[in-house]
């Protein structure tokens, strides 16, 4: 969220933006000479490379437009009105109106894809935005490792040291119980919020979202799916395709998907802040998707009390995303045993025993369930001893490193199957 602007380039972006409103965009895509496609989660859920993968269907992207908009007014993170208001909504909309106008000087049509995120977004002014997009895309990561990666960059913004990236992991939980309720005022003035009630504000604002979404669907031709990050990295041209397929995007080009991203990134994105900015670093620099690796799961017992609570009271949410029809990339039982993309031994379990057996559960619960073929392979999630690169827990099994975890994901089932009974 942290962004580096070329403040004379947004105060004269700021003036033009009076006149560049909603009610011009909405004429724009009624009349047939702009679409929009949307990319929306959550901090630290896979957004950025979401935007980078599927500019390759849109003439330009822009980045998080609803942040560019309030930097002007008062910082990232406006003091005392964090929540979008009318002015504000009405000049990102004129960003992207400019950003139309620009890609017309060329063509007959602009297909503009806009990212952005979750928390500040109230349904006032979410009901207003979605009635322009044509195509959502939700994006999701199971929480253990999106809570860790967004710990990681305020650990990173707070003490302004490299040892904070994710790449250290034990300089980010060494610090974790200061971290954790520090007011990230003493980051962003403004922002009275710690890491924990901001993660929880994202998370939560998630599922009226997709709702909202959900139901404006009937009698239109808009589409909606979800992109689990984790599910992406285990078989990309597998999610890649099913994504393009529920958005209505085409499939002739999935290539340009997943390799010459950072070409990609630098033609196609439109970002007032610098791209090796820590936030967007990775994502928007790497040449194609990075594989899953060993090591990068992280159990909740590695972070402080209040932090494992908040963990455990996400997974609920993360669950009913996961398992959402729009989450078109399930994998299916025989690619839970396929071995994850670059790799020629790692399979999910391997990398997110966490996802695995999550996903594990979903076929479990189904009709058409094979307890004889899923039963083991649960069994073998719970028995794996993970190699991971917390020194702490290396000798433990998974059903010890994620005991609580485990335990919400079966009482989420035991709870939607007795709904079902009733």
């Amino acid at each position: 969220m942290h962004q580096n602007y070329d403040r004379e380039h947004l105060e004269k972006l700021n003036k033009r933006l009076v006149v560049m409103n909603e009610q011009t965009l909405k004429q724009l895509v009624a009349s047939g000479k702009a679409s929009i496609i949307y990319v929306h989660g959550t901090a630290r859920s896979g957004s950025t490379i979401a935007q980078v993968i599927f500019s390759s269907f849109a003439d330009r992207a822009i980045h998080e437009p609803f942040v560019v908009v309030r930097h002007p007014q008062g910082g990232d993170l406006r003091p005392n009105n964090l929540a979008l208001n009318t002015e504000l909504y009405e000049k990102a909309c004129g960003v992207i109106v400019n950003q139309i106008l620009e890609v017309l000087k060329e063509k007959d049509h602009a297909t503009i894809l806009v990212k952005d995120i979750s928390f500040f977004f109230e349904l006032p002014i979410w009901e207003r935005w979605i009635q322009i997009p044509e195509k959502f895309l939700f994006t999701i990561r199971e929480p253990h490792s999106q809570y860790f990666s967004d710990l990681s960059l305020f650990t990173y913004y707070y003490f302004q040291d490299d040892r904070a990236l994710d790449r250290n992991r034990e300089f980010v939980l060494q610090n974790a119980l200061t971290m954790e309720s520090l007011n990230l005022q003493n980051i962003w003035p403004g922002l009275d919020e710690t890491v924990i009630s901001n993660n929880k504000k994202e998370w939560e604002a998630l599922i009226p979202h997709v709702k909202t979404v959900r139901s404006s669907l009937d009698g239109t031709f808009k589409k909606i799916a979800i992109m689990d990050l984790n599910i992406m990295r285990m078989n990309p041209y597998y999610a890649i395709e099913k994504i393009l397929k529920k958005l209505d995007l085409g499939v002739d080009n999935i290539e340009s998907c997943i390799y010459n991203l950072n070409i990609q990134s630098y033609s196609k994105i439109f970002d007032l802040g610098d791209p090796n900015r820590e936030g967007v670093r990775k994502a928007r620099n790497s040449k194609t998707i990075n594989p899953l690796v060993e090591g990068e799961d992280i159990s909740p017992y590695a972070f402080p009390p209040q932090s494992q609570k908040h963990i455990w009271r996400v997974i609920p949410i993360y669950l009913d995303l996961l398992y959402a029809p729009e989450q078109v990339a399930m994998p299916s039982l025989e690619q839970l045993d396929d071995l994850v993309a670059q790799s020629e031994t790692l399979k999910l379990e391997d990398t997110h025993p966490f996802e695995a057996y999550a996903i594990a559960n979903f076929h479990l619960h189904q009709k058409t369930a094979q307890p004889e073929k899923i039963v083991p392979l649960i069994e073998r999630i719970l028995k794996g001893n993970t190699k991971i690169s917390s020194n702490w827990e290396k000798e433990k099994i998974n059903s010890e490193r994620f005991k609580v975890s485990f335990e919400i994901v079966d009482r989420y089932w035991n709870q939607r199957n007795q709904g079902k009974n009733c």
